[in-house]
């Protein structure tokens, strides 16, 4: 009886269903948001970073393409603009890769090094962002650059307390601060995504040209905000004892942006990725 008792005792207990749910959701979310990472980091190198050195080389995709990146009467934002971009590609390869459980338990250093790396990048996303803002200023003004510059700030404060906890050894913290960062890297790509989603269902209704349209002025917050909502409450439905409507809520908000994600992606793919993607690989 006494030796039932022991081995029960040292037996891991199931997770209730709910909590189990939240975590494989949760995968899932991450898994479509790096296959849809993927292909936006593959459009950055593609698109804004060869524009950034054809600016330099004087050499370069069609005209009609290019993007204004490369401006040689604005040297501080063209070189802030192209790390923030660059970097941006670090972080959408390495983010997945630093929520994967198996791979943080199984190799610690790849997971150490890989976070300095990712942290790293983050703050000169951060910080080449900021750099743009002061230099040259957003296409919608002071409100888009005061959006964007707290987007800016976030991710550099997101990936200092990510990084702060770690090195105290406080990893329940650190894990929630790196989904927050996370949360947020997401939010470079999902921009484009909703805007293109926006063109495409409500004919861009409330987008003007300027960037000053009711849409406009809701985008200046949406593409971000609502990840980190979205992250605090995964973070608290991972504790033991959340109650079960947040849990539920929880899996079904990530379903539903996982389904939406994929959905939007292959669209977008098609439509705007593609394209400069397929020109640099093949010249076409």
């Amino acid at each position: 009886m006494n030796e039932t008792v022991a081995s029960l005792a040292q037996r891991p207990m199931a997770l209730p269903a709910w909590h189990v749910a939240v975590r494989w959701t949760g995968a899932s979310l991450a898994a479509v948001a790096w296959a849809s990472g993927a292909l936006f980091a593959l459009y950055i190198l593609a698109f804004y970073g060869g524009a950034l050195f054809d600016g330099a080389t004087g050499q370069g995709i069609p005209s009609e393409q290019a993007p204004r990146i490369w401006d040689p009467a604005e040297l501080r934002a063209s070189v802030g603009i192209g790390l923030h971009l660059l970097a941006g590609i670090v972080l959408l390869a390495l983010g997945p890769i630093q929520l994967v459980a198996p791979l943080r338990s199984r190799w610690p250093s790849l997971h150490r090094w890989s976070g300095r790396v990712y942290a790293s990048a983050a703050i000169v996303a951060g910080a080449g962002g900021l750099v743009f803002i002061l230099a040259k200023g957003t296409i919608g003004g002071t409100p888009m650059d005061i959006a964007f510059a707290i987007y800016g700030l976030a991710l550099i404060v997101a990936a200092g307390s990510a990084v702060r906890h770690a090195r105290a050894r406080r990893f329940d913290a650190h894990r929630a601060w790196a989904i927050r960062l996370f949360a947020l890297v997401v939010g470079s790509w999902l921009y484009r995504i909703e805007y293109t989603a926006w063109r495409v269902f409500a004919g861009g209704l409330g987008h003007t040209a300027a960037f000053d349209g009711p849409f406009d002025t809701a985008m200046l917050y949406f593409f971000f905000v609502p990840n980190l909502l979205l992250a605090e409450a995964f973070v608290r439905a991972r504790k033991n004892g959340a109650s079960w409507a947040l849990q539920a809520g929880t899996v079904l908000a990530m379903a539903g942006t996982a389904a939406a994600l994929a959905v939007l992606t292959y669209f977008l793919t098609l439509r705007a990725w593609g394209p400069p993607i397929a020109h640099r690989l093949f010249g076409a």
